[in-house]
């Protein structure tokens, strides 16, 4: 590979080796000879010296490296709650069981899947047919997340008295991108059991997220679970700069609408490629999405990569 480039969005794929799925990360700098931003890297000069010794090279002066940016810390100051931005989000779709993106008209992105659970019970929680990561919510409130490559797939829920609402929020990782297993359909595939029974009578919420722009934020206060976090910057001349968000866990950030890619805290990725064309002169706007609970309201700009 001479440049990798970058999955911006959600267009990271997966590899699937001894039965274990692997999600690819947002870079797909795997040490070429030119760099995510398009640098010749220490491989470049050291390749073009070995074609040297076998092949007449043309005489050329490499480009200077593209400026860079540090902008420093960018604070955070407006947010808003995924469960209360669902009517700017999505349209709510009512089936009796839970069905794939796919087959709601969606390819990338989350899915939310909600029902009413009666009770009291409490018994183990299993989602057949997984694809990829859920973050399970009775009555808004966080209880459990349960993941495609993990062996285990159960979670117990408690159900108090008079019922309640269960929330399954639904990530697509990435797609498997060779092999046999390239059908690879995302949310949930085959059904949710309570115990040994299915759950039936639910409200999908496809969110592609693909359009921001109806998200109603408001004044930063302590945000428990999935929530879209507002900040603004200047930037007096655009270049190059790489996004990191030290202290925050799992989501995804847009610059001036445009989705970067994911983060996570469990790497080996630091930073998210920030291309100068995304920028203006001026105020710039960033909105990330923390899928759990965070006390951060500020990230950083740098001007170098860390791709772990």
């Amino acid at each position: 590979m001479f440049h990798g480039g970058t999955n911006f969005g959600f267009m990271n794929g997966a590899n699937r080796e001894d039965g274990c799925y692997q999600p690819t990360v947002t870079s797909y700098d795997y040490d070429a000879p030119l760099s995510e931003a398009g640098d010749p890297t220490v491989k470049y000069r050291v390749l073009r010296d070995v074609f040297g010794r076998h092949a007449p090279l043309p005489d050329i002066v490499l480009p200077p490296p593209a400026s860079r940016l540090a902008l420093g810390p960018v604070g955070l100051s407006e947010s808003v709650a995924l469960f209360d931005a669902l009517d700017g989000l999505s349209s709510p779709i009512r089936l009796a069981a839970p069905l794939p993106m796919e087959m709601l008209g969606q390819s990338y992105g989350f899915t939310l899947y909600r029902t009413q659970v009666a009770g009291p019970v409490e018994a183990p929680l299993t989602i057949r047919g997984l694809r990829d990561r859920a973050q399970l919510f009775v009555d808004r409130q966080p209880v459990g997340v349960l993941e495609r490559s993990s062996p285990d797939q159960d979670l117990l829920l408690a159900i108090p008295h008079g019922g309640a609402t269960l929330d399954i929020l639904v990530e697509s990782m990435g797609r498997i991108n060779f092999g046999p297993d390239l059908l690879d359909r995302k949310g949930i595939t085959e059904g949710v059991l309570l115990g040994q029974q299915y759950l039936f009578g639910w409200t999908h919420f496809p969110l592609p997220l693909d359009d921001l722009t109806r998200l109603e934020f408001k004044p930063s206060s302590t945000t428990g679970g999935p929530s879209f976090y507002r900040g603004r910057f200047t930037v007096t001349d655009p270049g190059d700069t790489f996004l990191a968000l030290p202290g925050w866990t799992k989501g995804a950030c847009w610059v001036n609408g445009f989705n970067l890619g994911r983060y996570w805290r469990t790497g080996p990725q630091r930073t998210l490629y920030v291309p100068a064309p995304l920028l203006v002169k001026g105020e710039n706007e960033l909105i990330v999405l923390e899928l759990h609970s965070t006390d951060r309201r500020t990230v950083e700009f740098r001007d170098h990569p860390d791709l772990g």
